[in-house]
């Protein structure tokens, strides 16, 4: 009991909190950055090992066989479609992924900037600006007033 209370205290070690803040900060910013990095390199790297497998021909031919007392097994095989035309398909759908995630990005980033231009206070503003045009236009004329 006595060391924590020596320790709660004890000022040598104190940090401000600008300087807590600051530190946070740059942390946060930091691991999301890098954590992005990561992501992308996963990605990049788990496309490589899909078209270094899909590059090995699995292709077999197992022959049947014939015994000698006229029993028979029947043989099974399997061609696969050329490699270089199956990584092409490959390529193919990898870019074509990827441009349907830019246009999702570009998407995103247009409907921000119109949600930024069309905030709900000026939708708002605008829509009882129309309500009061449309009563002054429905409301009957008004007479003028006498001078004396």
């Amino acid at each position: 009991m006595n060391l924590l209370s020596k320790l709660w205290h004890d000022e040598a070690g104190v940090l401000l909190s600008a300087e807590a803040a600051i530190v946070g900060t740059v942390a946060v910013v930091g691991i999301s950055t890098g954590l992005t990095v990561v992501g992308k390199s996963v990605n990049e790297e788990l496309k490589d090992v899909g078209l270094a497998i899909r590059s090995l021909d699995q292709s077999y031919n197992i022959p049947a066989r014939r015994g000698c007392a006229g029993g028979m097994t029947a043989g099974s095989a399997f061609q696969q479609e050329p490699v270089k035309k199956s990584l092409a398909e490959l390529c193919e759908v990898a870019r074509k992924s990827e441009q349907a995630e830019q246009a999702a990005k570009e998407w995103a980033r247009k409907s921000d900037e119109q949600r930024v231009r069309k905030t709900p206070q000026s939708e708002r503003m605008k829509h009882q600006i129309e309500q009061q045009k449309k009563r002054r236009e429905s409301a009957p004329p008004r007479k003028k007033a006498r001078q004396i």
